[in-house]
């Protein structure tokens, strides 16, 4: 016998009854009073039917307590096929967007514009109930981007950008990609943001498929741009870390650390993608380019950037890195301060999370009491540190974040923070004093800015210091090239310790060895070549070490010491061993009329100006063939190698070769010996300009 609510059920499926839609179920804001009303009405309807054809009568509280519950159970079930998605665009996107209510009523059940964009850093935002079985990655940027008269929508889910080259088949259907919920995230609704840029709808070509269609609209073509340079970048990555000559990264002392071929892959990926996404930021602070041309290059940045995040969080060993080394938190201040360019860090937990975890891991690089002696510090108008241009951003957008929380106690905390560090590290470098450094050191304003903030504001000491940093680096540099010269020791992951290697000279009693050599030449003597070679056989044991010679003598050392190159592969002199570049042979070069880059590379292949002149003109074709024909790397890296790659075939050198040039181009000279340049130009030796505007606008 069919219980009551059995013939409820059935009646409902016969009569096509839909409880979690109006008018039995209204949008949030809607009266009460209105759902309450149909839904009781039904529940007289089905009362009186359900009467009339059974011997057993019905009540109406009955029946509507029913209804109810099948009502909760039918919106609980959808929870996880509604989605808020939040539109970001430019005013002049949205003024193409038509009043019709239906324009993108195919989404789901419901589609309702539960926030409008009436400023311009406003999103639209739309709530999608029971997203449509056939709504794909594809058809949604396609749509937005006929709706909006764009170019190009990009997808971010989760902190994840999608797209139909990277979820083909089911996985690009948008009903799976939310449903797929780990259980972490029940209680929080989800959000999809779109990023939109560009102006100009193309419609695909009418005769092909839809798929084929989606695939060759316009809407596609950054992204395959994208996934293009994403993937040459991981195979760039893959044939450094199978090459002999490859990628190694040094400590704070400029000592070569072991890394495995696998975590080397992600660890360069990594740090590959995520200098793409901050050179696409630089280019946008700097560009004079309209509002529409910057979106699409923050929303291009943006997806580096996820994709850099992807290969730290698919890396076991790099998990472990993450709290150890300022990089990843680096990556997710980046990550949360284009979500702020792009005006959508309120109501977005991905970058508050991100926030969070960029704290933690920028912590534990300080002292635990660095940022209240930071702040008193500054309020006392003394000289604080120049990373603390790092916390001003981090500080900003928490601020940020928390007002559009409405949790403005936290908020004016953090803005205050941030405005009084802003301030004090402003103050320390005036344009006069960088205008004077640039010129007399021919350095760029961020080694003076950062050189300034060092020594307190004081020009003198900053010179000084500025002439100081060349030396040191080159130093550093030569160690390590001497390193990889003498080759890894019996374990063949860790390399000869040079101070280590004047140690055990002295206990030997053969003298002074000289690795730092000013004209660039290794010492070859005997005595070196005994002393680094025990330590190789030994991996570094100073006891062992005396042991061993006392045991086999100089000639066993050195006969063993040669045995090892054999059976382990000495680290050769590489294609990386290249001159140290000086900033005033770049000037002279430049003023010449050579580009700043092509002047750099042609120094680092010969050392000084005159040579660097014959080398551009002798090499000028093959140079550029080697450094600028991309399509060609990527075909290769997209064929039968990049298979042998990932099963561990190492690649030739010449391929090595080619692939270090595209990844170090694509990187920025990171994997150079200048690399502290780098981190002093994109961090200690900000203007912070763009923060202090940002402080004054939220403060």
């Amino acid at each position: 016998m069919k219980t009551p609510r059995d013939l409820v059920l059935s009646h409902l499926r016969q009569e096509k009854v839909q409880l979690w839609l109006p008018p039995y179920h209204q949008r949030e804001g809607d009266a009460d009073a209105t759902k309450s009303d149909a839904l009781r009405n039904l529940a007289q309807l089905l009362t009186e039917q359900l009467s009339s054809s059974s011997e057993t009568p019905f009540k109406v509280e009955d029946i509507y307590s029913i209804l109810s519950q099948l009502q909760s159970h039918a919106l609980q079930k959808l929870k996880k096929y509604c989605v808020d998605i939040k539109i970001l665009a430019t005013q002049q996107h949205f003024a193409n967007l038509s009043s019709d209510d239906d324009v993108f009523a195919s989404w789901g059940d419901t589609v309702a514009t539960i926030k409008n964009g009436n400023t311009k850093k406003s999103p639209i935002v739309l709530r999608v109930e029971n997203i449509s079985s056939t709504l794909t990655v594809d058809k949604l940027s396609l749509e937005l981007c006929c709706a909006l008269n764009a170019t190009t929508a990009r997808v971010i889910f989760k902190g994840k950008h999608i797209s139909s080259s990277s979820s083909g088949g089911e996985g690009n259907n948008l009903r799976k990609i939310v449903s797929s919920n780990d259980g972490k995230d029940e209680q929080k609704k989800n959000e999809l943001l779109c990023i939109v840029s560009g102006y100009g709808y193309v419609p695909p070509a009418p005769a092909a498929a839809a798929a084929a269609a989606a695939a060759a609209s316009s809407v596609e073509v950054a992204a395959r741009s994208e996934k293009e340079i994403i993937d040459s970048i991981r195979s760039s990555a893959s044939r450094i870390a199978y090459n002999q000559s490859g990628f190694e990264i040094t400590d704070q002392n400029g000592n070569l650390v072991p890394m495995s071929q696998t975590d080397s892959i992600s660890l360069l990926t990594a740090l590959g993608l995520h200098r793409i996404g901050r050179s696409k930021m630089e280019k946008c602070r700097e560009s004079n380019d309209d509002e529409g041309d910057k979106r699409n290059s923050l929303a291009s940045a943006l997806v580096f950037l996820l994709e850099a995040d992807a290969e730290w969080q698919g890396s076991s060993t790099l998990d472990i890195w993450k709290t150890n080394v300022d990089n990843y938190g680096l990556l997710q201040l980046d990550i949360a301060w284009n979500y702020l360019l792009l005006g959508s860090l309120e109501n977005l937990t991905d970058a508050t999370r991100r926030l969070e975890i960029a704290e933690t891991v920028l912590r534990k690089q300080v002292h635990s009491n660095f940022v209240t002696l930071a702040l008193v510090n500054a309020e006392s108008n003394n000289p604080i540190p120049p990373i603390c241009t790092i916390f001003v951003r981090l500080f900003l957008l928490q601020g940020v974040a928390n007002k559009m929380r409405n949790c403005n106690d936290t908020a004016t905390e953090r803005l205050t923070w941030a405005r009084v560090l802003c301030q004090q590290l402003r103050a320390s470098c005036p344009p006069d004093k960088v205008e004077i450094l640039c010129g007399a050191y021919c350095v760029e304003p961020s080694t003076a800015i950062s050189a300034l903030r060092k020594l307190n504001g004081d020009p003198d000491a900053a010179g000084n210091f500025i002439a100081s940093l060349h030396e040191n680096e080159s130093r550093s540099a030569k160690r390590r090239k001497r390193q990889h010269k003498l080759g890894k020791c019996a374990n063949n992951s860790d390399f000869v310790n040079l101070d280590l290697v004047q140690t055990l000279s002295d206990l030997l009693g053969f003298g002074g060895v000289n690795n730092d050599t000013d004209d660039g030449r290794d010492d070859q003597t005997t005595s070196n070549l005994i002393c680094s070679g025990v330590l190789r056989l030994t991996n570094n044991d100073i006891e062992t070490s005396l042991a061993l010679y006392n045991e086999i003598g100089a000639q066993g050392v050195l006969q063993r010491a040669a045995q090892l190159d054999k059976d382990t592969g000495i680290r050769r002199a590489s294609i990386r061993d290249k001159f140290e570049v000086s900033d005033i042979d770049v000037v002279s070069l430049v003023s010449m009329g050579v580009e700043e880059e092509r002047g750099r590379n042609a120094l680092r292949a010969t050392g000084n100006v005159d040579s660097a002149l014959l080398w551009l003109l002798k090499d000028d074709d093959n140079k550029n063939n080697a450094c600028d024909n991309v399509n060609g790397e990527v075909e290769r890296s997209s064929s039968g190698e990049s298979k042998q790659d990932s099963e561990g075939s190492p690649p030739d050198d010449c391929c090595a070769e080619d692939a270090y040039d595209f990844l170090e181009r694509e990187l920025g000279h990171a994997l150079s010996n200048d690399s502290k340049e780098t981190l002093e130009k994109e961090w200690l030796g900000v203007d912070l300009k763009e923060e202090w505007e940002m402080i004054e606008e939220y403060k």
